[in-house]
This record gives C-alpha cells, sequence and structure tokens, in this order.
C-alpha cells in the first residue's frame, strides 16, 4: 500500500500546471532542488514514473495523468473542508490568496489598501500576478480579478469594470512616431487590435506585461496601446488617441462556487465593490 504524502502530490500537480520545476518552485515557494527531491521521491514511493522531460519541459505519463487527476480532486476536496471550517468563523480573518494582473494590482488595488486593513486587520492578503486564469480554476487561489470576455465556467462572480483604451505617447521625448511598443501575448486584445488597425506598425520592442509596457513608453522608446485607468496617474504621458467602444475589455471578479459565503471573501468582494470598482 501506497503512502505518499499530500505535500509531494502538489509538487506533482504543480510541475504539471507550470511545465516544469521550476516552475512548480516559483508557485510553491520552495527551491528547484526540493521540487526535484520531491518529484523523485514520489516515483519511488510509487514504483512508477510520472513524468518525461523534454526541453520543451515535463510531460506527465499515463500513471502522472492518473496521480494528477487523483491529486486535483483531493485538492478540491481540501478546498472545501477549509471553506466549512471558515465558515464557521463569522469573523473576516485568516489568509487570502488573489490572483490578478500587475496593471490591476499596482493601478486599482494598491492605492486602496490601507483603507481595507482599517475595516479587516484580521485579513492577510496574499496577491500573485500572472495572466493565466488556470490556478484559480485549480483552487490555488481563492478570487480572481481578470480583464476578461470569457470568464471560465466553473467560477462565479461579476463584471465589476468597463475598460477604455487610448494610444499614448511621451510628449516630451523625440521616439518617432511610427515606433511601437508591442505586447508579448499574442492572444491579448491589444495585440489583436494592433494587428488590425495599423498592420504595418513598427515594433520597436515588445513586452510581457503592460506595466512594463508603460515604462518603456515613459522612456520614449515609442507609443502603445494601453488601458485608460493605467495611464491616468502618470501625467507625463499623452494619449494621441482613444480606441472606440469597439475597443473595450471587461475586469471580472471570480471565486470559486464552494466559497459563496465565506467571510473573509465576502469581506473582500465587498470592500472592493464599494471602495475600487
Amino acid at each position: 500500500m501506497y503512502n505518499l504524502s499530500w505535500g509531494l502530490i502538489r509538487y506533482a500537480l504543480f510541475t504539471y500546471r507550470r511545465g516544469s520545476a521550476s516552475g512548480a518552485a516559483e508557485a510553491l515557494n520552495v527551491t528547484h532542488a526540493t521540487v526535484i527531491r520531491g518529484l523523485k521521491k514520489l516515483e519511488d514511493e510509487s514504483n512508477t514514473k510520472l513524468f518525461n522531460k523534454s526541453p520543451s519541459g515535463y510531460t506527465p505519463t499515463d500513471n502522472g495523468k492518473l496521480l494528477i487527476s487523483a491529486g486535483e480532486k483531493m485538492e478540491a476536496e481540501i478546498y472545501q473542508w477549509k471553506i466549512n471550517l471558515e465558515n464557521e468563523n463569522k469573523h473576516p480573518s485568516g489568509l487570502l490568496q488573489i490572483t490578478t494582473t500587475g496593471a490591476i494590482m499596482n493601478s486599482l488595488i494598491c492605492p486602496h489598501l490601507s483603507a481595507f486593513y482599517l475595516l479587516y486587520p484580521d485579513i492577510k492578503l496574499e496577491f500573485s500576478t500572472s495572466y493565466e486564469f488556470s490556478h484559480m480554476t485549480n483552487h490555488a487561489f481563492d478570487i480572481a480579478i481578470r480583464s476578461t470576455s470569457t470568464p471560465p465556467e466553473n467560477l462565479i462572480g461579476r463584471k465589476v469594470k468597463n475598460v477604455r483604451w487610448g494610444i499614448y505617447h511621451n510628449g516630451s521625448n523625440h521616439a518617432k512616431n511610427d515606433e511601437w511598443i508591442g505586447f508579448n501575448n499574442l492572444s491579448a486584445p491589444s495585440s489583436k487590435w494592433m494587428s488590425t488597425l495599423f498592420p504595418d506598425a513598427k515594433i520597436k520592442c515588445s513586452a510581457s506585461s503592460i506595466l512594463s509596457q508603460l515604462e518603456a513608453v515613459k522612456a520614449g522608446v515609442g507609443k502603445a496601446i494601453l488601458p485608460c485607468f493605467v495611464v491616468d496617474n502618470h501625467p507625463e504621458i499623452e494619449k494621441i488617441q482613444s480606441l472606440s467602444d469597439n475597443y473595450t475589455t471587461d475586469i471580472w471578479l471570480l471565486y470559486h462556487r464552494e466559497s459563496r459565503g465565506c467571510p473573509k471573501i465576502k469581506a473582500f468582494i465587498d470592500w472592493l465593490k464599494t471602495d475600487v470598482f
């Protein structure tokens, strides 16, 4: 009979989700060597190979897929158990894990955080910024605040903000008018809009985050398509053109169905709706 620990199974889950041991280490806040040792111990104790390693990353074997499927069911059950315990405590408290983007975090949430802690001093907020929904759907986080037009079906919530976009540059700098700063994520709305509206745009550089694009605009590297709320507090950046209503995005506030009514989650959602959005 196998005696596999949940901690080891989490190494396998996050290696699968992030595609590498280093990605799992980053997500779990442990060292790369710790994940490697954990995966080896897991394979030794189960007497089976769980992953095939290649230059493109870690791919689960058939037995690995079965373990990951079982692990995800365990994760969901553990999350439900944790929520049930917290629902018994009517006072909002404990760790609340939130995933969002750097732009939403820095421009919309951070300016108001002091007010939140005055209301709820016993809640500890832990933010993680990325552009992926996958970690939220696998119970790695309690709340997701995302710009999306297609929220995952297994999450509930609401649209909290409509986002207008514009074309911005640093008017005091002498960057050429035909030079652009692009976005690395080609599936992102702004990337698609650029391809449609400016198919011949000269991309001088590209970045993996909106905040990095903003910094490049501030440095005078070129112009970029940016959400207006990100640029509002940067008077040195000038708007060249507002995009029409056809080019907008929505910010959604999403959480797990089973966590509806959890005091700490309800407190954070109510605060966001009242003070931020």
